[in-house]
């Protein structure tokens, strides 16, 4: 039998603490502990702050873990980013609840978050860092790109593409053959018909108001 990986999840928060829920029941990832620079050697959800988020290298080469879990929040999409890229060397591993359908045919990228009742369709794909709240659709031949956030129950059909560091909001519905650019922001519940630039952008149809 395989050993399970041995996570650290940056970001002690209440996006890493509803991740560290989640790792209870992935059997083939094991929590050690959070990684944050403003709590250390404090307990966050019965795991302990083990060290500061700068230090992520250094406790990895000590063998304290073996890859990480992003658990900055989407109002810091550019931080998210960043710290990915800073230790790509570490790595990342990706969190797969396993209430979620994932197709044979889908493509789950390192560091990708996908959250219970989501539903992942055939050539799909989910680019790296990337994360899907609680019941997200996505529809086959759909991109979501890399450090890319998708609130509750957004509804993805075919053949989208969404850029990079994109918050689409809770309940959005986006329609087939639509491109959305890099660093597009949805309000919650709004309907997506054609293309989209970067902005924030709300109602349906969606209108841009920043």
């Amino acid at each position: 039998m395989t050993s399970p990986t041995r996570v650290a999840i940056l970001g002690a928060g209440d996006l890493g603490q509803a991740l560290a829920r989640y790792l209870e029941v992935i059997d083939d990832l094991e929590l050690v502990g959070f990684l944050d620079d403003y709590c250390i050697g404090e307990s966050r959800g019965g795991f302990e702050v083990i060290d500061g988020i700068q230090h992520a290298q250094e406790v990895h080469d000590r063998g304290q873990f073996d890859a990480l879990v992003m658990g900055i929040g989407y109002n810091h999409l550019d931080t998210r980013k960043a710290l990915f890229e800073r230790f790509s060397d570490v790595g990342f591993a990706s969190v797969v609840h396993p209430s979620a359908y994932i197709d044979p045919h889908a493509i789950i990228e390192p560091g990708a978050i996908i959250y219970p009742g989501c539903i992942i369709d055939q050539r799909a794909r989910v680019c790296q860092n990337s994360l899907l709240n609680i019941g997200c659709v996505v529809a086959h031949d759909t991109t979501i790109g890399p450090h890319t956030f998708l609130g509750p129950g957004v509804e993805l059909s075919g053949f989208i593409s969404i850029g990079e560091r994109c918050f689409i909001g809770v309940g959005t519905t986006v329609i087939d053959n639509v491109t959305i650019a890099d660093k597009v922001q949805t309000g919650g519940g709004t309907v997506v018909i054609s293309d989209l630039d970067p902005g924030l952008w709300v109602g349906n149809p969606a209108r841009k108001v920043r």
